[in-house]
């Protein structure tokens, strides 16, 4: 809890309590551009001091469990989680920023994992100059079954990708980084392995981990708010040599 230099906390959540509470929405139906699974507003839930998105192998298919974080929309800020998830080959999550106003793109997606929970990937997407949808990704090792925390922080013509509060990979670019308000969302999502079959990437193994019941836990959100100082800062600084730089795929 509190500030940080250069940044003013605007939103904390601990989950520390019996109910969700009323700074989250709660997802229901069908995932956009995934027939996969389904979204079911009983995989969330509160307990132990952790927000818990659950996913469930039933008779008709995979549900699982995602929130956003409503009303808490900002341009430009800091967001970090404190996550980890189950090992498994079928199920993947996505911390992401979505634009308020609902109309894709942008998106930020700041920690991803289709398949084994040994990496987590970061994207970019936005409209380019010849009104294409565009994007841009990079990848980061670890092992996030363990306990990490994951974040962004968001500029004018700049997004820093945060693990363990250190910067692993960055865009710098007025054309790829949005500028309109957006908030987080946290969410699981079914058919990982067809997904990874899509991006071209090493088709998941039959005898990797596959379990009926699958958790994304997360300990708590922290939300920050630049301060002018910050802002400016962040349009100073060039490109940090030790990131990993998100240029138009």
């Amino acid at each position: 809890m509190g500030d940080l230099p250069g940044w003013h906390q605007i939103f904390v959540d601990d989950f520390n309590r019996c109910s969700l509470g009323s700074s989250w929405s709660l997802y229901s139906g069908q995932p956009g551009g995934n027939p996969n699974g389904w979204w079911d507003p009983k995989m969330v839930s509160d307990q132990g001091g952790m927000l818990r998105l659950d996913s469930e192998k039933t008779a008709t298919g995979w549900i699982s469990g995602g929130v956003s974080n409503h009303g808490v929309e900002q341009t430009y800020g800091r967001w970090e989680i404190r996550m980890r998830a189950d090992n498994s080959d079928d199920i993947s999550y996505h911390m992401l920023l979505w634009p308020a106003g609902n109309d894709w793109p942008p998106e930020i997606d700041f920690a991803e994992s289709a398949g084994p929970r040994t990496a987590i990937s970061a994207f970019l997407h936005w409209v380019d100059t010849d009104g294409e949808n565009a994007q841009s990704g990079a990848t980061v090792m670890g092992d996030f079954s363990q306990w990490h925390t994951v974040g962004v922080e968001w500029g004018p013509g700049v997004v820093r990708y945060l693990l363990d509060g250190v910067v692993w990979a960055e865009a710098h670019s007025k054309v790829m980084v949005p500028n309109e308000p957006m908030g987080l969302a946290m969410q699981a999502e079914a058919g990982a392995c067809q997904q990874r079959e899509e991006l071209g990437l090493p088709p998941c193994d039959p005898s990797g981990p596959h379990p009926d019941h699958v958790g994304v836990e997360v300990d708590w959100v922290a939300v920050y708010q630049p301060l002018p100082s910050e802002l400016a800062r962040m349009q100073q600084a060039g490109p940090d040599p030790s990131a990993i730089q998100m240029t138009k795929q």
